[in-house]
């Protein structure tokens, strides 16, 4: 779609109240604490978003959080989120204090969604848009595209402006990605420094100091040794360069004029070697990264005024876990402070003793939970907290450190009751070589845990995590009366290198056993009845589900697979063929590659298994998916509609991977719902008082 057509979309919608969060800051405003080192939390009850309903239906499972993205004002006094409303995403800025929401612009996340948005200054942010595309790579053939552009807009709606392609700059049109921010400028408050290609058909990033309210342009560093990232310090130069030739990536810093460039460090997508470029300190010769300590990633600092470049351990959360994510700084003094880690270790990590202090008086007064800071402004006297759990979907909470404050901003599912949700248990056990697995079993409430019918969850990637936090899938599937088993097989992350790399071009083959294994555990515990087993998933997930009924037929009733890759043949011609991709070597580490592994990849492709399912397959993809292809569904269902099979295929129009659009969720958590009464019967329900 053009940018200007995207824009014409951008919907200008009226006012809107939200009480709740008016009454509950206001309330925590006017409060003075016992001791100023103490935080109160005024609780979620206290709020009338907090009314809870008797009973929950699968429109509430399928409801998404109420606000997402959401964002501080530099000054602590407005926020900017996503307000989900039905099938609705809508862009709003509010005081913090209380009052109207203001909305700007909505989508109903079938063209567009909103990807991230950021204030610039008191009154102006940038809000990125993503949206599937597709480019002319020659004159017979076209490609799918993911992309995103970037927009600029006044906190009440005014001025909006797109700071991706302003005429007459048509040289960044062939970059997918418009919307790189490198360096926010916070004391400047009116430009930021921006990666976009200086040149047609030029895939390497120039850096540009672009003005947020005119959209001007003026060109900083020139692109640059097949550059494709670019990273500054804390003085705004641009100090640090990751490229990408051949299958490595190389790592290139800078003396602090910027005149004298060199090469750190050169390493493979997935090797143990790999850094990860996190940003500078206030020390322009301070650089924080991602590297391996003892086979799992922690923070780093690295010397740039040493020769050797050396590397020093600033931070490793524990013995046996990983750290991904971003660094967290101070808006009063501009340091690095702490770090924001994703996925198996999710939270908010500091080494600054002032903020590790906050975060104990957090912990005390919400406590069992994890209490991630995700903004620090106003001199870091306000900051914006998600809290979340085991069974709690969490909400977002403003705090005030110099009143001691702390307000619930707004209960994200509130729909939920939290005692009907089910509690992720941890469990380990060891698959069928030996290796220890570790995976969470959510149960029914109020019920025995004895025979349960069970559903396998798979998560995706595969390289990523399971964690305890609140999941909509497991907490629907345990609230129908289902066991819920969620595997970090082998290949998942957060669980070191090793754990990692025993996964790769496993697909099929013992990253699957791993599942049947942990099946074989519950049964062996009593917990689960065998008869009655389906496997679920999405994306990689549903890739699995697939390979489940394929490989271990007796073991699985059924298998239901959002999103799967269903033939990794075609998949590896396909990454052979679009070899500009920075993630093709990746992926041939991952799966393998045509020319060395062909055998293996048609024996681990359900679609070219399909004669060997024997229970019922359940289909669901989204037309306009950009990370698994459509097709790969079209082909499983005609698999198996070709070998006599009983499937069902669910084609969702315009729909994209992530179930963005609120409506195909609901139609998911449906025919779910329905496919395991099919297969399995009716899940465990606690006996109805007299």
């Amino acid at each position: 779609m053009k940018s200007h057509q995207l824009f014409a979309r951008a919907l200008a919608l009226g006012a809107l109240m939200l009480l709740s969060s008016s009454t509950a800051f206001a309330q925590a405003e006017d409060s003075e604490p016992t001791e100023q080192s103490t935080v109160q939390a005024s609780q979620p009850s206290s709020s009338p978003s907090a009314k809870k309903l008797p009973a929950q239906t699968i429109e509430d499972f399928a409801r998404a959080p109420l606000l997402q993205h959401v964002q501080l004002s530099p000054d602590g006094k407005q926020i900017a989120a996503v307000l989900n409303q039905g099938k609705l995403s809508v862009l709003v800025t509010r005081p913090v204090k209380g009052g109207t929401f203001k909305q700007l612009m909505a989508s109903d996340n079938l063209e567009y969604q909103f990807n991230w948005l950021r204030w610039v200054n008191a009154d102006r942010l940038v809000v990125s848009l993503r949206y599937p595309s597709t480019r002319q790579v020659s004159w017979f053939s076209s490609a799918d595209s993911m992309e995103s552009r970037l927009l600029a807009v006044n906190a009440d709606g005014s001025r909006l402006i797109n700071l991706s392609r302003m005429r007459g700059q048509e040289d960044i049109a062939q970059a997918l990605d418009q919307a790189v921010v490198i360096d926010w400028l916070a004391d400047d408050g009116h430009h930021i420094l921006m990666s976009q290609p200086n040149a047609k058909f030029s895939g390497a990033p120039a850096v540009f100091k672009v003005n947020v309210d005119t959209g001007a342009r003026q060109l900083l560093r020139d692109s640059m040794n097949d550059i494709l990232t670019w990273v500054t310090d804390a003085q705004h130069r641009v100090r640090v360069g990751v490229s990408f030739t051949e299958g490595r990536q190389s790592l290139w810093v800078s003396d602090p004029e910027g005149k004298t460039w060199r090469l750190a460090r050169s390493f493979g997508l997935l090797d143990s070697a790999r850094i990860t470029p996190l940003g500078f300190g206030l020390d322009p010769q301070t650089l924080y990264v991602i590297a391996m300590h003892e086979g799992f990633q922690a923070i780093h600092t690295m010397d740039l005024s040493d020769p050797a470049l050396p590397l020093s351990l600033k931070f490793q959360q524990k013995a046996s876990r990983d750290l991904d994510g971003h660094l967290l700084y101070s808006s009063k003094t501009g340091e690095a402070v702490g770090f924001v880690s994703n996925g198996q270790n999710a939270g908010a990590y500091f080494w600054s003793e002032d903020h590790k202090a906050l975060v104990d008086r957090i912990d005390k007064a919400l406590p069992k939970r994890a209490n991630r800071i995700v903004q620090l402004v106003d001199q870091d006297d306000v900051y914006l907290l998600r809290s979340f759990g085991n069974g709690k979907p969490g909400e977002y909470m403003v705090g005030q450190r110099s009143k001691g404050a702390l307000a619930v901003l707004a209960e994200l599912n509130a729909q939920l009751d939290p005692e009907h949700l089910a509690l992720k248990r941890s469990i380990r056990f060891k698959a069928r070589d030996g290796l220890p697995l570790q995976a969470y079993l959510s149960l029914p409430r109020g019920v025995p845990s004895k025979g349960l019918p069970l559903v396998v969850l798979p998560h995706g990637g595969p390289q990523a995590s399971t964690g305890s936090e609140f999941e909509t899938w497991p907490a629907f599937l345990a609230e129908r009366g289902y066991a819920v088993l969620q595997v970090n097989f082998r290949g998942s992350t957060g669980f070191g290198q090793a754990f990692m790399e025993a996964g790769l071009k496993r697909w099929g083959l013992e990253m699957q056993d791993d599942l049947s294994d942990g099946v074989a555990e519950l049964v062996k515990r009593g917990t689960v009845d065998p008869q009655r087993v389906a496997i679920v998933g999405a994306s990689y997930g549903g890739y699995a589900a697939l390979m489940g009924v394929v490989k271990a037929p007796q073991q699985y009733r059924g298998a239901f697979a959002f999103a799967p890759l269903t033939d990794l043949v075609e998949y590896a011609r396909e990454i052979a063929n679009n070899r500009v991709w920075i993630s093709t070597h990746a992926l041939e580490r991952q799966i393998g590659s045509l020319a060395s592994d062909r055998a293996r990849l048609e024996a681990t492709s359900p679609r070219l298994q399909a004669a060997k399912i024997e229970v019922p397959v359940v289909l669901v993809h989204g037309t306009l998916d950009r990370q698994t292809p459509y097709e790969h569904s079209v082909w499983m269902a005609d698999a198996l509609k070709a070998a006599g099979k009983d499937y069902r295929f669910i084609s969702q129009d315009r729909g994209d991977h992530q179930l963005s659009h609120q409506p195909y969720h609901l139609q998911l958590l449906q025919e779910l719902d329905a496919f395991l009464l099919k297969v399995l019967g009716p899940g465990a329900m606690p006996q109805a008082k007299p």
